[in-house]
């Protein structure tokens, strides 16, 4: 229903947008906001000048300050003035991006997420196709998107030029690592873990368990390789738990978790997007390796599995940052997007940051999406998680300035010292070999890269919001609020994934 509401909302913007011009040929200040404090605050808006040459809606709040101080040297650079709109971090900036759509002056560059919000703006008449360019610059930039990087539904047509790449995985404080094992341990402890197997992973996290509950246990083996524990220090002893979960959050469950499964099952987004029912029915046992995941990652973290995880106050994004950043826990599964949280929460905590591969209980014979057990428990998801995309209601004038500008952000030094340095992305178009991101999420993700050891984002292509809001609070309100799973919890969350996917795409 949702989804069928928003596609009347945008196609009937289609006639506004007939009697309605993007914006001016004109000039105006630049536009920036930052959403409010509290629950009860009003969402920002833009404001209403129409004195620009082009007006960009930007819907990643982290880089809200980088990309201002990007358009300001652009535009004294070029002579050109531009309007840039910006929702503070966290902030659902959809609702408002569907407002200026239907208004008078409608941003010329806007935000797309994936491949499910596409549609949307496809069937509004809003989203360009980036073959239509005219600027020279602009058309040899998004030529040179990878194909599995493009913004599509057709699997060839591009929509989108990526904002950045992005990875997750389990993140690590090597400082604790050598805290737990030594320090001459770390480089190797790491180097075993990456090729370690599920069970390995298992045995390793109960170990770790017992040793923050009891101050000793077992040698921890990886790779067939044993690992001491030490004797606890000021900064093990701080350990409450193996995990820190922000068990309040419904993303926790849904999104970049099953997303490790649903790789297991297609190869693409754009093939879960146009998925079967039979073949979303054939990955049932690896459905059920996900829930078994969520059960280990779940039981183990800083606070108890049970009501007091799923509450606000103990089970927030925020407590989530503060327990990893000041030592409660000794991993988060979380993404480069977090590292500024945990350097505000723990400024010593920044430079010993490293990912760790998310481990999942899969056999070759159950992964369907042509990737082997190896090179899933071996790899991060690295991913394209924003698109720029340009509006294709304005003139032509605007569009070449909109894309002229797309080109300097991405294909010059200075543009691309903005990008890097001043919003802390890593360019799409990056050699991962050449360049540092400059931090160590950034880099330990690059390392990846390098190595040809990540996996895609193919949960993209599942119903809008149908992994948080749908899989996430069905996990939350029946499984996660419970200190003991039931023996057939792994079925049925297995089958519930499978359901309520087929009742939200409609299969």
């Amino acid at each position: 229903m949702k989804k069928k509401w928003l596609s009347l909302l945008l196609v009937g913007a289609m006639t506004a947008g007939m009697l309605a011009g993007c914006g001016s040929s004109s000039s105006s200040d630049s536009a920036d906001s930052t959403a409010a404090d509290g629950a009860e605050a009003a969402t920002p808006t833009p404001d209403s000048s129409t004195d620009y040459d082009f007006y960009i809606f930007n819907g990643k709040g982290e880089i809200a300050d980088g990309m201002q101080a990007a358009v300001d040297a652009y535009s004294a650079e070029k002579g050109v003035k531009i309007k840039l709109f910006t929702l503070g971090s966290g902030a659902d900036s959809a609702p408002v991006l569907r407002t200026e759509l239907n208004s008078e002056h409608m941003p010329t560059i806007f935000t797309i997420q994936d491949s499910q919000y596409l549609q949307e703006y496809l069937e509004g008449g809003f989203s360009m196709d980036l073959a239509e360019a005219t600027n020279e610059d602009f058309k040899a930039l998004a030529d040179a998107v990878p194909e599995a990087n493009i913004l599509t539904r057709d699997g060839s047509t591009n929509y989108g030029i990526p904002y950045t790449v992005e990875g997750y995985g389990y993140i690590v404080d090597t400082k604790m690592l050598a805290s737990l094992f030594g320090e001459e341990n770390v480089d190797a402890w790491i180097d075993a873990y990456k090729t370690a197997s599920y069970e390995e992973f298992v045995a390793m996290v109960d170990a770790c368990d017992d040793f923050i509950k009891n101050g000793s246990a077992d040698p921890v083996v990886l790779s067939g390789k044993s690992f001491d524990f030490q004797a606890k220090d000021d900064l093990s002893g701080q350990l409450e738990g193996v995990f820190a979960v922000a068990g309040a959050e419904k993303w926790t469950y849904g999104d970049h978790l099953v997303n490790i499964a649903i790789d297991a099952v297609y190869p693409t987004s754009l093939d879960a997007a146009n998925t079967t029912a039979e073949q979303l029915e054939a990955g049932h046992k690896l459905f059920e390796r996900y829930a078994e995941l969520a059960d280990v990652l779940t039981a183990h973290g800083t606070t108890a599995r049970g009501p007091e995880l799923i509450e606000s106050t103990t089970g927030s994004y925020d407590m989530q940052t503060q327990n990893f950043a000041n030592h409660k826990a000794i991993f988060v599964k979380q993404g480069n997007w977090a590292y500024n949280g945990y350097v505000s929460a723990n400024s010593e905590i920044g430079d010993t940051l490293t990912f760790l591969p998310i481990k999942l209980g899969a056999t070759d014979d159950e992964i369907l999406s042509g990737l082997t057990q190896e090179q899933i428990n071996t790899s991060i998801p690295v991913f394209v998680p924003l698109y720029w995309a340009i509006n294709a209601k304005c003139d032509e004038e605007e569009k070449e300035k909109a894309e002229a500008f797309l080109a300097w952000l991405y294909q010059t030094d200075e543009g691309i010292d903005f990008v890097k340095n001043q919003m802390s992305m890593i360019p799409w178009n990056a050699d991962p070999n050449e360049v540092s991101a400059g931090y160590s999420l950034g880099d330990s993700i690059l390392s990846y890269m390098a190595e040809g050891k990540t996996i895609t984002n193919a949960y993209a292509g599942a119903p809008a919001g149908w992994a948080q809001y749908t899989l996430g609070q069905y996990l939350m309100e029946n499984y996660v609020n419970k200190a003991e799973w039931p023996d057939d919890a792994y079925s049925d969350i297995a089958d519930y994934l499978i359901s309520s996917w087929e009742e939200a795409a409609g299969l």
